[in-house]
């Protein structure tokens, strides 16, 4: 097996044992690793290094895992508790450090600990009644805790992931799509308020007017249906015709996130374009098993997917995003950052929160668990406070305060209140 220089593991140092090592790749063991020491010199050791690195990784290279039998027979029945102890005992045979092991039981009990909390019992349930919400609302909850940092919170997030990844990758154990606990960005501080740090300034009208006169016919449907029904990107990617129904002018579609069912009255300009993209602009589905989404891209995919792939990892594909981002090059909107597709639901969620006094209105229209989750969605706070002082001032007209006033700042003095001086203030 030819080996590059490129390739090549590095020289490192073992403060506990004083040696320097390199971690070399060898398919017969079951972390995929072998530590191969050189010497306790560092001149000596990078002496051995130079010569014969080459020829270790060579021969480790060659190397066949050996054909070891994994008792599965009842991994059916283990519980989530029963599941970990399994894993502990094999991260354990293949010989990971005890700092490694600890760090197991100390992320894992705290993942059960918070289960338990939500009446989940790890005893009798599985991996497989686990949820996406669940697992969301557990990403939450460790945005929220000020008693851990971010590296402690992303600890906490990479081994309950890697507990499910090992269960569907050795014994086949279904879980729920693992992207609802991916790990917070290390680039900026985004742990607090769920890691989103992003300008999420909602759309204003004029600018909705240059995206729909320079969209197509597929982009104004997403568009559209982003306006009318505040649909996200995952939404796009799996609503199926039959949640459509054009003769009652209604499309009914659980959000994928939370999966609490969501009814819409389309407008008739949004039924339009819809009816023109399923008749002349739907592209032929690549397989039986996506003929029924709605929305289908040049390729024969949906526009909004992801799938596990055999090696544990999670492949997505995201074409909403990038139309999205073309559409705004093509209409002359600077795009801030983290304006994406998305966009569209938090200028949804801001413009009929604006003139609603209803707070579960807005929440049954954006499909979500809690009426906590619309601060994160709703951008109208300084005109909610306007409009409070205006409407406090209001009752204060029917009281005698402002003759109380007047009489003591004398007859020719005015008291006036200009509503728009809180805008220089914003």
């Amino acid at each position: 097996m030819a080996v590059t220089r490129k390739k090549l593991p590095g020289l490192l140092y073992d403060k506990t044992t004083g040696w320097w090592f390199s971690n070399i790749k060898d398919p017969a063991k079951k972390c995929g690793r072998a530590k191969h020491m050189w010497s306790n010199n560092k001149a000596e050791a990078r002496r051995l290094y130079k010569e014969d690195i080459m020829r270790v990784v060579s021969e480790h290279a060659n190397h066949r895992p050996e054909a070891v039998s994994i008792p599965v027979e009842d991994n059916d029945t283990w519980s989530l508790i029963e599941m970990a102890a399994h894993y502990y005992d094999f991260k354990l045979s293949d010989g990971c450090s005890a700092h490694f092991l600890a760090s197991i039981k100390r992320y894992i009990q705290r993942f059960f600990d918070w289960l338990r909390g939500q009446k989940f019992d790890v005893k009798e349930n599985s991996a497989k009644d686990l949820t996406s919400k669940l697992l969301s609302a557990y990403r939450q909850c460790l945005s929220e805790d000020t008693s851990i940092g971010l590296r402690t919170a992303n600890h906490c997030i990479e081994h309950v992931r890697m507990l499910l990844l090992w269960g569907v990758k050795i014994h086949g154990i279904g879980h729920p799509p693992i992207g609802s606990i991916r790990r917070f960005s290390t680039r900026r501080n985004v742990k607090q308020g769920h890691g989103r740090r992003q300008n999420r300034r909602p759309l204003s009208w004029s600018e909705l007017e240059k995206l729909l006169s320079a969209a197509n016919v597929t982009d104004s449907a997403l568009v559209m249906l982003g306006l009318n029904c505040g649909f996200g990107n995952s939404d796009i990617g799996t609503l199926k015709i039959e949640d459509v129904n054009f003769e009652k002018g209604t499309v009914s579609h659980p959000r994928p996130k939370t999966g609490i069912a969501r009814d819409f009255i389309l407008w008739p300009e949004t039924i339009g374009i819809l009816k023109e993209y399923l008749s002349h602009h739907r592209c032929r589905p690549k397989n039986d098993d996506i003929a029924d989404r709605f929305f289908i891209g040049r390729k024969g995919y949906p526009l909004c997917w992801e799938r596990l792939k055999p090696d544990g990892k999670i492949q997505r594909s995201d074409a909403v995003n990038i139309r999205f981002d073309r559409l705004c090059t093509r209409a002359g909107i600077n795009r801030d950052y983290g304006m994406g597709f998305y966009i569209l639901r938090h200028t949804y969620a801001t413009m009929i929160g604006s003139e609603s006094k209803d707070f579960r209105e807005v929440q049954a229209a954006l499909g979500q668990v809690t009426m906590q989750q619309q601060e994160v969605y709703r951008h109208d706070r300084a005109i909610k406070a306007k409009q409070a002082q205006e409407r406090l001032r209001g009752q204060m007209h029917g009281t005698a305060i402002r003759e109380i006033l007047l009489d003591k700042l004398g007859n020719g003095c005015k008291l006036r209140f200009d509503p728009n001086a809180l805008r220089s203030q914003e």
